[in-house]
């Protein structure tokens, strides 16, 4: 006769065979590494999620297998960017070098994130390719599978903003290791700014931008991109060398001023890759009027310190 403690013996094998079987670990634990530990002197940063919940949004993702091992840190995406480099997409095949350009509207310094590296069974690009401008296959070939990523969550949204890198060469990304980590601090809601007035514009700022991205010969990578809208009085008060404008724009007229950082490559520069660029769209006739482009650090100083007026909404 079967015993309550044989019975209960089988039910825990069960359960071990039955977790091992699903090959997924839900847990936000490292399974066999080193859970990390905010590092000593590092900054806070704001946070609407925890470590835990980072890991949990990353591992339930239809995209990640098995999980071998685990681990999340907070950082800014400068912190990212500065340590493990540009953003690298993956396609279908493994031994192609990722592909850069990856960039963000906004300041990198000020998008926090929790890089999230898992070990195991990762598709970046998804288990089934996607098919355009055609019906797919019947019977399409699978994507193969990685055997790390580090997906990058944002910790105010709460929500993936993209997968930094990712490997079969190794078991664990060793530039993971590297990163730093900070402490996680609550989110407080910043205070409303007063509103400028309102300048009549014939194209938006996605169009601005669009306008800058579209100019492949002289921008080569973009790490960082933004817009700001003011008039060119106010663009000539920043004091900065560069800052110019037409003879014939009347100083009241409005102008998109947009910043660019990555690789740079102005035609005056005869070749020169510069760190930045500063292009002046005529807010009137949607022009590019000029670009300014130096090295003189990673993004123009001056540019965060401009007003930025909002466009009449459509």
């Amino acid at each position: 006769m079967t015993t309550r403690r044989q019975l209960a013996t089988g039910l825990i094998a069960l359960a071990s065979i039955v977790t091992t079987a699903c090959g997924q670990t839900l847990s936000g634990g490292p399974l066999g590494g080193i859970t990390s530990t905010p590092d000593p002197g590092t900054t806070p940063l704001p946070s609407t999620i925890q470590r835990d919940d980072a890991i949990a949004l990353v591992t339930h993702n239809a995209d990640v297998g098995r999980v071998d091992r685990t681990d999340a840190k907070l950082m800014t995406f400068a912190d990212y960017l500065r340590i493990a480099g540009p953003v690298r997409s993956h396609g279908g095949d493994p031994q192609a070098t990722g592909v850069t350009g990856f960039g963000i509207i906004g300041d990198p310094a000020k998008r926090f994130i929790w890089a999230v590296a898992v070990s195991g069974e990762v598709w970046p690009n998804g288990r089934i390719p996607i098919y355009w401008g055609g019906p797919p296959p019947t019977t399409p070939t699978p994507n193969p599978r990685y055997r790390w990523a580090i997906f990058l969550v944002e910790s105010v949204l709460g929500r993936l903003m993209v997968i930094g890198d990712a490997g079969i060469a190794d078991a664990w990304p060793s530039e993971f290791d590297r990163l730093p980590n900070h402490p996680a601090t609550a989110y407080v809601q910043p205070s409303p700014t007063p509103r400028l007035s309102v300048l009549a514009v014939t194209l938006q700022q996605p169009e601005a931008t669009s306008a800058v991205m579209r100019l492949k010969a002289e921008v080569r990578r973009i790490d960082r991109i933004e817009a700001k809208l003011m008039t060119w009085r106010e663009y000539l008060a920043s004091g900065d060398s560069g800052a110019q404008k037409p003879a014939a724009a009347d100083d009241s007229a409005p102008v998109w001023i947009v910043a660019v950082a990555g690789e740079i490559v102005p035609a005056f520069g005869r070749g020169l890759t510069f760190n930045w660029g500063v292009f002046t769209i005529d807010g009137t006739d949607g022009g590019v009027t000029s670009l300014t482009a130096r090295n003189d650090g990673p993004w123009p100083a001056f540019f965060d310190a401009l007003p930025d007026h909002p466009a009449p909404s459509h």
